[in-house]
């Protein structure tokens, strides 16, 4: 059982951002997030986000999911997305096991997008 992210749902609002950082530091520190919503500078409104699980990073684009193993994005550098690769710094999601309400990120998404399943 882990985090779903519905990218159809999605707005980039960043409150997943800054709940999961809140979390884990007690502040609003982004760079200690386990998820992040990330904007392509590239094309207008395209966005996605990006989670860090254990072995895995879970990348939610509009176009839908992909799920890229942690070792094969390392070793392909230069496809992987801009996004992904600080996020290889980062401690994977623990499900906010520590909390009895589950993932905050689940609970303050204003459009539900984050699930568990």
């Amino acid at each position: 059982m882990g985090i779903k992210i519905d990218p159809g749902k999605c707005t980039a609002c960043m409150a997943c951002e800054l709940a999961c950082g809140y979390h884990r530091d007690d502040a609003f520190a982004l760079l200690s997030a386990c998820i992040i919503a990330y904007r392509a500078r590239e094309l207008k409104d395209y966005f996605g986000v990006v989670l860090k699980e254990e072995d895995t990073l879970v990348i939610a684009r509009p176009e839908g999911l992909e799920v890229k193993r942690i070792g094969a994005v390392e070793e392909d550098q230069g496809e992987a997305d801009a996004s992904a690769k600080p996020m290889l710094l980062r401690e994977p999601c623990d499900l906010c096991a520590d909390r009895e309400g589950g993932p905050l990120c689940q609970t303050v998404c204003p459009v539900d997008a984050i699930y568990q399943g």
